[in-house]
């Protein structure tokens, strides 16, 4: 069983024009980044939280929810920026056992699904939990297949063996690992003995595009209704089912 201090960042980079203040936009009349440090303020284990970014524009966020900031060197949030580079950055200056690297742009990720990711990890002999969505799909790579063999009959979809597809939702690591590794290699992010925690339905959702916001917003709104909706059913079948009698038979 994993013990030590754990420290957690929320990352979010000033970025280009493009991309300028995301964590602020408003997503059902909240600012994204708002989403998940309210699922992490609830948390069991992540109680030391930093917002980690390269403007000051989120330090006053950051006090207004008392936690903490660290302001990140602007040579460490440009597009050529690696990940691996500014948490090597924050844990040689923030020294802890533990970093937690939650991201604001997976808006509907639990304070359950966190706290069951440390779980999960404190329980494991994993160097580097990753969190990510597991597709049941007839999946390619550059032709080739990836999760099924082309001879022979189409298997079932539900028989297939599930690809991981990382969201980077949640990102948990042993920081002496994590420093020793990118010393020695120069790199980090994938460190050691790496496993994986699964995420599913809306807590897949991560916003890189202009159509993920829309989806998310849709999401936030019905969340906000209540998140209610009882099935309805074409007129061919609905007697059926008010009659409680199997269509199949």
């Amino acid at each position: 069983m994993k013990t030590g201090k754990i420290k957690t960042i929320v990352p979010s980079r000033l970025g280009s024009q493009r991309v300028k203040l995301k964590g602020f936009r408003l997503l059902n009349k909240k600012p994204l980044i708002e989403y998940i440090l309210d699922s992490l303020l609830k948390t069991t284990y992540f109680t030391d939280i930093y917002i980690n970014s390269d403007s000051d524009l989120l330090a006053s966020f950051a006090e207004k929810k008392k936690i903490g900031f660290y302001l990140r060197e602007p040579a460490l949030a440009t597009s050529q920026s690696m990940i691996d580079d500014y948490l090597y950055d924050f844990m040689v200056n923030e020294p802890s056992d533990y970093l937690a690297v939650i991201t604001p742009t997976t808006p509907f990720i639990t304070t359950q699904e966190l706290d069951q990711a440390w779980e999960y990890y404190a329980k494991s002999d994993f160097d580097t939990l990753i969190s990510g969505e597991e597709i049941q799909k007839f999946c390619f790579y550059r032709g080739e297949t990836v999760n099924l063999s082309r001879i022979g009959q189409l298997p079932r979809s539900q028989d297939l063996e599930p690809v991981v597809a990382l969201n980077f939702g949640i990102a948990i690591y042993d920081c002496k690992k994590f420093i020793s590794n990118y010393e020695n290699l120069g790199w980090g992010v994938f460190t050691g003995k790496l496993g994986f925690f699964i995420t599913s339905g809306t807590s897949n959702i991560d916003i890189d595009t202009e159509d993920d916001f829309l989806l998310a917003e849709y999401i936030a709104s019905f969340k906000d209704s209540g998140g209610q909706q009882k099935p309805e059913y074409s007129d061919i079948v609905k007697h059926l089912i008010d009659k409680n009698i199997d269509p199949s038979t």
